[in-house]
């Protein structure tokens, strides 16, 4: 089966590149380049690879404006400002203030990523349609990629009720509106699930290299789970049985397990994993933009891993999430010490960092390693050099402030996913949109507010122990971002999908369905600059429309509340 699934990843990294015409949010483009049975649809082949329109519109969704608005607005993640390093007019600063406006850079990007998904769905469902209306396709043959065009489609669209609530909502390419309202955001979600639940069951069974990367029958199912977990969000009535059934499809079926090293989902060559129902095939070479490896490391983190290129030295994680996880916990890591690397792993780099030849990383702020990027000179750590990730050991906040003058090496660093020896820009791991150990948090929580606490338990103990950790005796516990709040009910419940699920964009999700998202002031107090504007009000749980948008179509307007 791996050589399968490498088979399979090889064929969809090519097929990825066949993007056929730009698209932003007008709904009413012209059409550039058609698939036609003169020059295609000759065999089962050219069928799946003229899908590759619509899977390379994911090729950004681990990269910059969709990673970003789901992670960095949360307890999980914050981009510091080095003087001028990763200022970017204060966007950053403002992201984890929640004093987002609607000229924020980053939204722009995450409303074209989702609607340019869309419109590739459209245009190829009406381009199969328009063959088997023509006669020069049977339905049968085009029904099933129809139907996983729709699927696919259906992710784009809850990706954006996530971030803008009312979106417009088009379905088919042939009568799009140039300038499209707005539609509500329960019709949206509503109007997507219904034709989840007729189109899902259509698509192939299979978990082998014909589908990976691809919306199969399992990953439909995960996206309903999704969907049904956040309807009382989107619609203001719950779904929990509906997302624990979406979730019994996935589990009876026992295709998947879980991984018995949890670190096996985030390696290089991760492809094989028995956990990925739904994995985007990113590849160095092939289909780049999984460029975590240089948001997050330091400038010097060059020389421990033989990079071919330089960090930029941006996201880190937040020193209440970090402590969140007992030092037992094989998700969290070890912390290199002035003695010696760890040379474990861990979701997160903390403490000393060495060279790839065992010497210290150093960084003692004498220079800007940078000057095109920041020409105003950035603080080094006040105690000089080596490089010391989080300042482990020393008695100081792991990060000392927000901006505009944090340290260059504050912030312990996202190591999740595996940077190999001599890696690029761009990783090539594989990366999990759904994978099985979200499925058993999902039916966890469905159970749980179900009534059902005793089948939660067993379900979060699942994934503890997975991870080496003390099974709980109770879900109910302080929240990781507010220590002394005392037992809240389901507590250690919300802390474990932080612990399992932390940097694979659903934090941000998950703060809003619980209730928690507009406590920013809570994670933000060991470096909150009282002059920074911070924004604790409940509207925030929206993005706004980008400007761009609404100054191209008024019709986009009024804007969401709250925002001008």
């Amino acid at each position: 089966m791996k050589r399968s699934i490498l088979l399979g990843k090889v064929f969809l990294a090519g097929l990825f590149l066949m993007v056929f015409s730009p698209s932003c949010t007008n709904l009413d483009e012209e059409l550039y380049s058609d698939v036609t049975p003169d020059n295609f649809f000759q065999n089962e082949e050219q069928f799946v690879a003229a899908l590759g329109e619509a899977y390379g519109r994911l090729q950004n969704y681990a990269s910059n404006d969709p990673y970003s608005l789901n992670e960095v607005s949360t307890d999980e993640m914050v981009v510091p400002t080095r003087g001028q390093d990763w200022d970017d007019g204060g966007d950053w600063r403002r992201f984890h203030l929640h004093a987002w406006t609607t000229e924020n850079g980053g939204l722009d990007g995450a409303w074209q990523f989702g609607f340019q998904g869309v419109n590739s769905c459209n245009r190829l469902i009406a381009q199969f349609q328009t063959l088997v209306d023509e006669g020069s396709v049977e339905q049968e043959a085009a029904d099933a990629f129809i139907a996983e065009l729709k699927v696919l489609r259906g992710f784009f669209y809850w990706q954006l009720i996530n971030w803008f609530g009312d979106v417009p909502l088009t379905l088919d390419f042939t009568t799009a509106e140039a300038k499209p309202s707005r539609t509500p955001r329960a019709e949206v979600f509503n109007t997507i699930v219904s034709e989840l639940e007729v189109e899902v069951p259509k698509l192939s069974k299979a978990v082998d290299g014909t589908t990976y990367g691809r919306m199969n029958y399992y990953a439909g199912y995960a996206l309903l789970a999704n969907m049904y977990l956040n309807a009382e969000v989107y619609t203001g009535t719950p779904e929990w049985q509906k997302a624990s059934d979406a979730c019994d499809i996935i589990i009876d079926d026992g295709l998947y397990s879980l991984e018995s090293d949890y670190f096996a989902n985030f390696n290089t060559e991760n492809s094989g994993s028995s956990e990925f129902i739904f994995a985007i095939p990113y590849d160095q070479v092939f289909f780049r933009e999984f460029n975590l490896v240089m948001r997050t490391l330091h400038y010097g983190s060059q020389d421990t891993y033989n990079l071919t290129a330089q960090p930029w030295n941006g996201y880190c994680t937040l020193e209440e999430f970090y402590n969140s996880y007992a030092d037992n916990d094989r998700r969290k890591g070890g912390v290199g010490t002035a003695d010696e690397p760890y040379t474990g792993r861990g979701n997160f780099l903390a403490g000393y960092q060495y060279k790839s030849d065992g010497s210290y990383v150093t960084d003692d702020g004498a220079e800007n390693p940078n000057p095109d990027r920041s020409p105003e000179p950035l603080l080094g750590d006040p105690e000089g050099a080596p490089l010391n990730f989080g300042n482990m050991g020393t008695g100081r906040p792991q990060i000392h402030e927000l901006g505009p003058q944090a340290l260059r090496q504050d912030g312990i660093r996202i190591g999740k996913w595996q940077f190999a020896q001599g890696a690029t820009e761009n990783l090539s791991n594989d990366r999990a949109v759904f994978r099985y150990g979200q499925i058993l948090l999902i039916k966890a929580e469905c159970e749980w507010q179900l009534g059902n606490a005793g089948d939660a338990l067993i379900l979060v103990n699942e994934i503890r122990a997975r991870a080496g950790a003390e099974a709980l005796f109770t879900l109910d516990g302080p929240l990781s971002f507010d220590v002394e709040s005392g037992p809240v009910p389901g507590g250690e419940l919300f802390n474990e999908l932080g612990r399992e699920m932390f940097a694979e964009s659903f934090r941000r999700t998950d703060l809003i369905r619980w209730g928690f998202f507009i406590d920013v002031e809570k994670w933000l107090l060991p470096f909150y600059n009282p002059q920074d504007v911070l924004i604790t009000d409940e509207y925030t749980n929206l993005y706004p429309v980008p400007a761009n948008q609404y100054r191209s179509n008024d019709n986009l307007l009024p804007n969401n509340d709250g925002y001008n």
